[in-house]
């Protein structure tokens, strides 16, 4: 067989495994709690491990949805791209649009973090302007590492996830065994007071904040090995890590910095304390003087949203009062250094996990000519989008510099909503679009209706987040000025743009890239059209030995030719049921070499266009097809469905016919 390989030089590379994936998507979702845990804290106070499980829910609802959709439609662009499949171009742009927002201030927000936690080292960091200019710093850093190409970075992201995790684990059995108070725990929640129930709403649509990394997996589908099966595999972990850490960490941090009353010069948070509640009941200042309450507030707060908003989890380490220091002070001067820099490295990751998902994003949106031309350039020599990186890096930059932490997590959420509403939504209308659309990982409790299954985690999950949206736009002044200007002066954007290309606003039109070929990509997806007889079974067969070799992965395709008297969503028990029965012969033989395999059918009018067409969407390297060989006819020598792959195919053709193995490509 011959083995000569190509790949084209101007995609972005398949190169990312679900390590790559999972830590990128952990390193933003993970890193969330480094400053998400003050800022929720400072409404939803001795409640905020309820908020954060709440909003944990819509997180899972969120990430069936994704994981749903990503594997079945793997392309950059996360719900702008499910848009596009289940609606039209403009929905697509809203949804883009929106998560650009969200992306920058997740570049933003978690640079500026870096250096405050980092100043356990050097105190200067925590204080205006150099925390604002130590994350400009940053962000500049990274901008040039992902510049250069996403293979060093990711690399990156590894070991610092997996050091990261083993910290945040060791905080949790410390704190379990030594600093959780459950009667605190209680004695922390005042109904109606403690939180009051309008701040508890505005927590909870602060909580979402800390959950809105599945978008960057999603937005790196294009460049997953294999894409169907990584991308479900990252986000099911992601869900279950992030969960479980937010839940022991939130309740640790809450027994060892309780809630309390005291008096403040204003009511909303940050506040400006001016004394304390001692037992006998009275307002008592840091020099220990009685203070009257005439023209203060009585307010309920807690020192993780106030002396530690900058470094939350810091608290935990070094509260002299019920911190680990205080029981042992040796542990914690030591774990105070290891947190300050391992919290700094996950920041870092979330950082760059903001800089990898805004530049894929805009790369997909200006590849189908929603932004102009300047986000869709890919550089010659590291195949990266690195305009798009630059452009967007020193947006975030300059957002930094004010150093109002306040004004970046009102901006948080608004983006980040719209996209996973629009996200939900098109899952839903996939379903009944194209319901016989290949989907690796589906979404779990589903209600059959006719020949569609309709999704309910999905709908639920959709009606969360929009009300999450509302929340956020009632509640959120600077969220509902910024976000709405934001999303005016996009739409605007993309009129002007569009028209003047003479495009339709609705119409999806994609740049076609003449790419070059160079030798030597492995082949990582082998697509097997299969049809029953000996020698499709042969092609099997080969298809094994070759991804037993290159340790990739099979898709099995079987297609069903519909009769054009007859409607494309006809039943056709009997070819269904002689379908199944082909693909578990399939997997039998997957099994027996030991290589992951997913089966597909596919129903439409003419098999060889229904393959190519599939080699196109599961961007698969190499197509092996097995036929009989037929008389001669003019320059005919298969049948039709080979002929047509073999002119049309996207990619390498390999024909088993039943003479001999012809490698045609």
């Amino acid at each position: 067989m011959a083995r000569r390989r190509f790949r084209k030089v101007y995609e972005l590379q398949r190169v990312l495994g679900w390590p790559a994936l999972y830590s990128t998507a952990y390193g933003n979702v993970g890193s969330s709690i480094y400053y998400a845990l003050g800022v929720v804290a400072a409404f939803a106070l001795g409640l905020s491990p309820v908020v954060f499980m709440m909003a944990g829910l819509l997180f899972a609802l969120t990430s069936f949805s994704y994981a749903e959709a990503t594997a079945a439609v793997p392309e950059a662009g996360g719900a702008s791209s499910f848009a596009r499949r289940s609606f039209n171009e403009l929905a697509s742009f809203g949804a883009g649009w929106a998560l650009m927002l969200d992306y920058i201030i997740t570049i933003a927000i978690s640079a500026f973090f870096v250096p405050n936690y980092l100043a356990v080292f050097f105190p200067v960091l925590k204080e205006w302007p150099a925390n604002s200019i130590g994350g400009a710093i940053v962000i500049l850093f990274l901008v040039v590492m992902n510049s250069v190409g996403v293979k060093e970075s990711s690399g990156m992201n590894i070991l610092l996830a997996i050091m990261d995790l083993l910290t945040q684990l060791l905080l949790a059995i410390i704190g379990f065994f030594l600093l959780m108070s459950p009667e605190t725990l209680v004695n922390n929640v005042h109904w109606g007071v403690a939180p009051t129930w309008n701040n508890l709403i505005y927590g909870i649509s602060i909580a979402m904040v800390a959950y809105t990394g599945i978008e960057t997996v999603s937005n790196l589908a294009e460049e997953a090995k294999t894409p169907h099966r990584d991308v479900p595999k990252s986000i099911m972990l992601v869900l279950v890590t992030v969960l479980a850490m937010y839940a022991a960490i939130s309740v640790i941090a809450l027994s060892v910095m309780p809630v309390h009353e005291v008096l403040a010069k204003k009511e909303a948070p940050p506040h400006e304390i001016v004394a304390v509640f001692g037992q006998d009941g009275q307002a008592v200042n840091e020099d220990g003087e009685v203070v009257s309450e005439e023209g203060y507030h009585r307010v309920w707060v807690t020192d993780l949203s106030e002396k530690w908003l900058e470094d939350p989890i810091m608290g935990i380490v070094k509260d002299p009062d019920r911190g680990i220091a205080s029981h042992w002070p040796l542990l914690g001067r030591i774990m105070a250094g290891w947190v300050g820099i391992l919290a700094a490295t996950i920041l870092l990751i979330a950082t760059n996990a903001g800089i990898l998902g805004i530049s894929r994003l805009s790369y997909s949106m200006g590849h189908h000519k929603q932004l102009p031309p300047l986000f869709n350039k890919i550089h010659s020599r590291f195949h990266t989008p690195y305009t798009s990186i630059i452009f967007f890096g020193l947006v975030a930059s300059v957002l930094i510099l004010p150093g109002r932490i306040d004004f970046l997590a009102d901006l948080y959420s608004f983006g980040a909503m719209i996209s996973f509403t629009i996200a939900h939504v098109s899952v839903v209308a996939l379903r009944f679009k194209e319901p016989y659309l290949g989907r690796p990982f589906k979404a779990p409790f589903n209600i059959q209706y006719g020949e569609v299954s309709i999704p309910i985690t999905a709908i639920i999950g959709g009606l969360g987040t929009f009300t999450v949206w509302v929340i956020v736009v009632i509640t959120h002044e600077w969220g509902r000025y910024v976000g709405f200007t934001w999303m005016i002066l996009g739409f605007i954007m993309y009129y002007i743009y569009r028209r003047s290309q003479h495009l339709s606003l609705t119409e999806t039109v994609k740049i076609e890239v003449a790419p070059e070929q160079f030798p030597d990509v492995e082949y990582n997806n082998i697509l097997v059209p299969i049809v029953g007889s000996k020698i499709s079974g042969e092609a099997m067969v080969m298809a094994c030995q070759l991804a037993a070799e290159e340790k990739s992965s099979i898709q099995a395709l079987v297609v069903i030719e519909v009769p054009m008297n007859m409607p494309l969503d006809a039943l056709l028990p009997e070819e269904r049921e002689q379908a199944e029965a082909l693909l578990q012969e399939a997997r039998d033989l997957a099994e027996e070499y030991a290589v992951p395999l997913y089966p597909k059918i596919v129903v439409g009018r003419v098999a060889g266009r229904t393959i190519v067409e599939e080699a196109i969407n599961s961007k698969s390297q190499i197509v092996m097809i097995g036929t009989e060989r037929t008389r001669r006819t003019g320059d005919r020598f298969f049948g039709h469905t080979v002929e047509y792959v073999l002119r049309k195919a996207p990619c390498k053709v390999l024909v088993v016919s039943g003479e001999k193995n012809q490698d045609l490509s």
